[in-house]
């Protein structure tokens, strides 16, 4: 059986120090890249976010200015609407019309009358001949 020996000097030492040092720093360079690409990713994908968020934003922006448009509409029609006031007047009016209709409602019933009683006069009248 053959053995094998290890001569550790200086330049074995060094050696397997900078594999070592090699190893470790690769493994934390690859550690740091995929860190640096999971940031990249993260950082595109909240940029999609963001632009959706502010879609959104300017969606309701919109939104709430159509609303402030239409309440102002209504606004201006309720100040320009029919009143209490306005009603009254008109109530006092129609009160004034029915006080002067009243009167002549029971003058058309009295004409109305007369007008049946002449129809009947001449009816009379037209079968006598």
């Amino acid at each position: 059986m053959a053995v094998i020996s290890f001569d550790f000097n200086f330049w074995t030492l060094t050696l397997l120090l900078m594999n070592f040092a090699l190893a470790l720093f690769v493994a934390l360079s690859n550690r740091h890249k995929a860190a640096a690409e999971e940031l990249q990713s993260v950082k595109k994908s909240l940029q999609v976010d963001i632009k959706s968020v502010q879609d959104d934003v300017k969606s309701i922006d919109q939104q709430v200015h159509q609303q402030g448009q239409r309440l102002s509409a209504i606004e201006a029609d309720v100040e320009n609407g029919i009143s209490k006031e306005d009603l009254s007047v008109v109530h006092r009016r129609m009160d004034k019309v029915l006080e002067t209709v009243g009167p002549l409602e029971g003058r058309l019933d009295e004409i109305s009358k007369n007008m049946s009683r002449i129809d009947q006069h001449l009816i009379q009248l037209l079968q006598k001949r």
